[in-house]
């Protein structure tokens, strides 16, 4: 199966649907039996040292965190799709890649998969501040994803997404897996975490990996430690990732006098590293109800790190309470309650803990296993209408 994977971000932007795109072109490339290339807006100065070509078209930065917005119009990129002999385009975002892929599919005569990850709505009201436009560009995404031939969704939480805003048609849940493969870590990683940031066997540690945006549950995180603080419970907590929130968040730590126990990370972009991270934290904390998966819930699966999550949010539903994960109610008070249990019997933590890396854990092999039997039927569907109406 040779596969045009069309996304409007892709690394170096690291948010979660970068790195499900390029978990699809690492893996697809990996296979005998398939081929890719990525189609992504241009980045300046970004390298792609990859084994698939990527194809990075002129783009212009926006005012909003590091997303750009392409040229939707680039003919000559069928001719070289056509000598690839490209039979899938899959596309990642309902904005310029889907139009891209619509005028593809035009002249290819190839069908469209796209991926619903995120609950981008959030994103637009933040970034535009026009009523009407927010409004005309929803309807543009929308407009989008009707059109293509599947929607494949990350999760059923994703897929509701879709459905709660009028979109009529059917979708497939397609989960992302993860790079991360379960081995051990280099111990001279995980001593220089304890020395960076005062880690120690005897104190509980605790982690948070993503964007740093408040509406992913990063205030909550903080209030429940305030009060786990004022119980006299000690622990150590670490950020990991950047974002407009970043700044918002270390000031509302300080004004909470938590400097000591709580600690920001930035972004990591070395993989190795952030396993390192996954692999020293005992739990991690993901009370975010804006995710529709989270891909970080099956990184800290493969590293033996349990995930506490809001009870029936979309990152809950691979998560079973108190067997391979913890859910909780979305305030601070339970989360405290629900992390000051945990590690009051480690015996058990341990035990979920080894039940997250047996049952949660997926790598992208499966899921792209999964992902190119269910291109064929696309294929299949795609080019039996086509004989219909002609």
């Amino acid at each position: 199966m040779n596969v045009a994977i069309i996304t409007d971000s892709f690394p170096p932007m690291m948010d979660g649907v970068s790195k499900c795109a390029l978990g699809y072109a690492q893996t697809l490339t990996a296979r005998n039996d398939c081929t890719c290339i990525v189609v992504t807006p241009q980045v300046p100065k970004a390298e792609y040292d990859y084994p698939f070509p990527v194809y990075d078209f002129p783009s212009i930065g926006l005012p909003y965190a590091e997303y750009r917005a392409g040229h939707p119009f680039i003919p000559h990129l069928a001719a070289k799709l056509k000598k690839m002999n490209i039979e899938i385009l899959h596309v990642h975002s309902p904005f310029t890649a889907m139009t891209i892929a619509r005028q593809l599919r035009y002249y290819l005569k190839i069908p469209i998969v796209f991926t619903q990850h995120t609950k981008w709505d959030f994103d637009i009201e933040r970034a535009v501040p026009s009523k009407i436009l927010q409004k005309n560009i929803l309807r543009y995404a929308y407009g989008n994803i009707a059109a293509v031939d599947e929607v494949w969704a990350v999760s059923r939480g994703a897929g509701e997404y879709l459905t709660e805003r009028g979109f009529k048609g059917d979708y497939v849940v397609m989960p992302n897996g993860t790079d991360f493969i379960q081995s051990v870590v280099n111990p001279t990683d995980l001593a220089e975490l304890d020395a960076k940031f005062d880690l120690s066997s005897d104190i509980p540690t605790m982690l948070f990996v993503g964007r740093m945006m408040m509406y992913k549950g990063i205030g909550l995180i903080i209030d429940a430690l305030e009060i786990l603080r004022n119980r006299g419970f000690e622990f150590r907590m670490i950020f990991v990732g950047d974002g407009e929130d970043l700044e918002k968040a270390r000031q509302l730590v300080t004004r909470k006098s938590l400097e000591k126990f709580i600690h920001f990370a930035g972004r990591i972009n070395d993989r190795e590293v952030l396993k390192a991270y996954y692999t020293r934290a005992e739990l991690f904390l993901f009370p975010s109800v804006y995710d529709t998966a989270g891909l970080v819930v099956t990184e800290a699966a493969a590293c033996y790190c349990p995930t506490v999550v809001v009870r029936e949010s979309a990152a809950s539903e691979t998560l079973e309470d108190g067997v391979t994960g913890f859910h909780i109610d979305e305030t601070a008070e339970s989360l405290a309650n629900c992390v000051q249990n945990i590690f009051a019997d480690r015996a058990n933590l341990e035990k979920v803990a080894q039940n997250a890396a047996n049952e949660v854990y997926l790598p992208w092999s499966k899921t792209i296993a999964r992902s190119v039997e269910q291109y064929e039927v696309v294929k299949k569907n795609y080019d039996e209408k086509r004989k219909i109406r002609s």
